[in-house]
């Protein structure tokens, strides 16, 4: 019996021989003013407290420990990154790529650093930084059963969110036979046309995609050798390569991402379903869907007051911000630059920051 529980949380095998890379990239641009160059999309802070990344250390505590979680960066972001993660991870857990080549490069260059220091046999669950999730314990709950998975089959496994609604802008799985906890993923469909989309939703035997993938060191390995041979031998050479020639290598390395490059293509990949609420929070409109509840107008954090207004999202700061009358609005008060946009138009924020470049301000970039 007392066998029997530990199998069945999976936390005692999730611990063993297990780590974490989470990939930290991008600007998000589609969050200006709050982030910025100095300030990646990683490190912004849904309650205006807590980063993203920091939010998805601190789930797979419990899980995993601080010693084997991993978080990769571009070199480019390194300062704000070395300075976000002090006192919560080892300084050495942080992995530097000398250049932003995509989630293919950075997955094998995170996994070949892991490997030097864990040993090849080692457990990989690999995640973006940038996702809401809750609750945690399901989110461990469901990474725990993505390791059983992963060692039981030798295979490559995928996260599946229940959708919510029949977005465009997601990937999608669809569900195929039963592998034990989890299922055989028939195929992938990456953003599909929105009757495409509703058609699937309504059939229930599709998931989104969260992009979280657990693998055996040396299943990716294989994988890459076969899907991406070029990438599998880079992947052996980085530990040879000295510190000069590594970034006209690293930058010499063309691939797109981690999905395309191998999970489409592999006939080797399981899924498992999410036992947690999930969003990629891409835009002020994505962390609008995160936050709100159905029983709420608006959402708003600071010093800030809406009268007779709906669908609002107001981030102040210790100004007085007061919306009177308004909706489908997304109000931000950064200090040194505010932002008013309709909300239904927040994918197009990135449009903001082509213009500052072109007007030359860049110190509001």
């Amino acid at each position: 019996m007392k066998k029997a529980l530990r199998r069945s949380t999976g936390a005692p095998a999730a611990r063993a021989a297990s780590a974490t890379l989470i990939i930290a990239g991008g600007r998000g641009t589609r969050f200006w003013p709050e982030s910025r160059a100095g300030r990646p999309k990683p490190l912004f802070a849904i309650d205006g407290k807590t980063s993203l990344l920091a939010g998805t250390i601190a789930r797979m505590r419990g899980l995993i420990p601080p010693a084997r979680i991993f978080v990769v960066v571009s070199a480019d972001q390194r300062r704000p990154f070395r300075k976000a993660l002090r006192g919560i991870l080892p300084a050495g857990n942080l992995i530097v790529e000398p250049d932003g080549r995509g989630t293919a490069v950075a997955i094998a260059y995170g996994a070949a650093k892991i490997a030097e220091r864990l040993g090849g046999e080692t457990a990989l669950a690999v995640m973006p930084a940038d996702h809401h999730v809750a609750p945690a314990d399901g989110f461990r709950a469901t990474i725990a059963e993505a390791f059983d998975l992963a060692r039981a089959h030798d295979a490559l496994v995928v996260v599946g969110v229940a959708p919510t609604g029949a977005e465009t802008g997601y990937g999608y799985q669809q569900i195929g036979p039963a592998v034990g906890n989890g299922y055989k993923v028939a195929r992938f469909v990456e953003k599909p046309a929105p009757a495409a989309a509703r058609r699937m939703v309504k059939s229930g035997r599709y998931l989104w995609n969260a992009g979280i993938f657990v693998m055996r060191a040396r299943v990716l390995e294989a994988e890459l050798r076969r899907h991406a041979p070029a990438l599998a031998a880079a992947m052996e050479r980085f530990g040879a390569i000295g510190a000069r020639s590594l970034p006209a290598f690293y930058r010499s390395l063309d691939f797109d991402s981690f999905d395309r490059v191998v999970v489409e293509k592999s006939r080797n990949v399981i899924g498992v379903r999410a036992r947690f609420r999930w969003f990629d929070v891409g835009s002020w409109q994505g962390l609008w869907d995160a936050l709100r509840a159905d029983t709420t107008a608006n959402v708003l954090s600071g010093n800030a007051i809406a009268l007779g207004s709906s669908g609002v999202l107001a981030r102040a700061g210790e100004r007085l911000m007061v919306l009177i009358g308004v909706s489908d609005l997304v109000a931000v008060d950064a200090g040194d630059a505010i932002l008013i946009a309709r909300m239904s138009a927040s994918q197009e924020i990135r449009r903001v920051t082509e213009e500052l470049s072109r007007r030359g301000l860049n110190k509001y970039l």
